[in-house]
């Protein structure tokens, strides 16, 4: 449980110090817990703000595209609806500025 902590943290890191390397390394450290762990409840929602709110500072907004689709799915698999609606208006935004098509999606 103590994984889903993590991410949010990294989040006040980012806004509050701009310690962007710091902040990404507490999202990772929550991934690599879950995944140890195996806590598949979990998966959806650390991923989710991993994806919105940490990668977006340090990574080109195309390579964060994976892993909302990945918490889509693992978040649609475990009935986390609110997550579902999450990861897909994030999905959506970022592939429009990326210059996807919206029609493709």
């Amino acid at each position: 449980m103590s994984a889903f902590f993590y991410p949010p943290w990294g989040v006040v890191l980012n806004c509050k110090s701009q310690d962007i390397n710091s902040a990404n390394k507490l999202g990772e450290l929550a991934l690599n817990l879950v995944s140890m762990f195996n806590t598949k409840s979990l998966i959806g929602r650390i991923l989710y703000v991993v994806a919105a709110w940490l990668s977006e500072s340090k990574y080109h907004v195309r390579e964060t595209l994976p892993r909302f689709r990945e918490s889509y799915q693992s978040a649609l698999k475990n009935g986390d609806l609110e997550v579902v609606g999450y990861c897909d208006k994030h999905k959506s935004q970022y592939s429009y500025f990326v210059g996807q098509e919206l029609t493709d999606l």
